[in-house]
Order: C-alpha cells, then structure tokens, then sequence
C-alpha cells in the first residue's frame, strides 16, 4: 500500500517537474523570439534611412544633371559658370559615390537575417557594419570640409570681411557638426547598439 502511495506520489511530482520544464522551455522561446524580433525592427529601421538615402540621391543626381545642362544659358551666372560646374561636379561625383556606397551597406543589411542566422553571425556583421559606418562618418566630415571650401571660393565668401568670414566659417562648422551627430548618433549608432544589446542579452540567455 505505501509502495503504491509512493509511487503515486512519484509520478505526480515527475508530472509536475515535466510541466514546469516545459514552462521554462517556452519562455526561453518566447524570450529568444522578442530578441530577435525587437533587434530585427531595429535593422529595419537602419534599412529604412539606407533607402531613403538612396532615393534622394537618385533624386539629387537629376537635379544636378538637369543643371548643368542649364547652366550655359544662364545669363546672370555666366561669370560664375566656370566655378559652378566644379561645384557640381565635385557634388555629382560624390552623389555617385555615396549612392554605390548605400547600395552596399544596404544590401549588407538585407542579407542579415536576424531571424535566420546565429546570434555569433549576427554579431559578426553588425560589428562590420559598425565599422564601415564609423570609416563613413570620417569620411563624410572630410567631404563637408572639401564641400565648405568649395562653396567659399564659388560664393566669394572669401571676399568679404575678416569678421563676416570668421562669422560664415563659424556656422558652416557648427551646422555641420551638429547635422553629423545627431544623424549618425541618433539615428545610426543607437540601432547599432540596440541590436548589439539584443544579441549579447540573448547569448547571455541560450547559454544560461
């Protein structure tokens, strides 16, 4: 009679143990499913600036094609034609640039898949990209540099006064530095972070 109660009560508690294993086992799943699709919007967000960017430089490659091909017949910059084709030029060269560049970084991206892949390949990339993205912040305060110099020598800025020369230098660096930051830091590297965040929280998680 006690063997029969004892195993009675065995087989209750293995039943118990069995339920509260599979508890855990699906809110390890649900766990790992929130990660990952929490670190996925973050991507889609990135992506999403990536095309955006895309488009517009494919917008402002047709503008600039449109006018240099106005340009000689502008009458009142015909004096300026000459410095003007250099900064479009310059412009257009680098709009290419940029949009070879995105096209890149954006087919990077797509191909990550969070969802798919290893929390370790995952990381792998977005350390990548991390990487290509601070060389593209280098990059870019170079160009705003050589597009500021240009700009003063086209505009002839470089006529005025001491003061209003001191005055013009001053705002282009202050915008552009400000335009720089807040773009690549809350819009770019935040979403990096997070997903680096996610994924170290959910290898923390499947090796518990």
């Amino acid at each position: 009679m006690e063997l029969e109660e004892l195993k009675k009560s065995w087989n209750a508690f293995d039943k118990q143990i069995s339920r509260a294993s599979l508890t855990d086992e699906k809110q390890v799943e649900r766990l790992i499913a929130a990660y990952k699709a929490k670190a996925g919007k973050d991507l889609d967000r990135i992506k999403k600036i990536q095309y955006v960017s895309i488009i517009t430089g494919v917008a402002l490659l047709v503008v600039l094609v449109g006018i240099w091909l106005c340009l000689p017949s502008s009458m009142p910059l015909r004096h300026m034609s000459g410095k003007l084709a250099i900064l479009l030029g310059f412009i257009a060269i680098s709009v290419l640039v940029g949009l070879w560049w995105d096209w890149k970084t954006y087919r990077w991206n797509k191909a990550t898949r969070i969802d798919e892949m290893s929390v370790a390949e995952v990381n792998r990339r977005m350390v990548t990209f991390s990487r290509w993205t601070r060389n593209e912040v280098i990059a870019i305060s170079v160009w705003v540099l050589i597009f500021n110099a240009l700009d003063y020598w086209v505009m002839g800025y470089y006529l005025a006064p001491a003061a209003s020369q001191a005055v013009i230098v001053g705002v282009f660096l202050v915008v552009d530095a400000a335009i720089i930051y807040l773009f690549y830091k809350k819009l770019m590297f935040k979403n990096i972070r997070q997903i680096r965040k996610d994924m170290q929280d959910l290898k923390d998680l499947c090796t518990e």
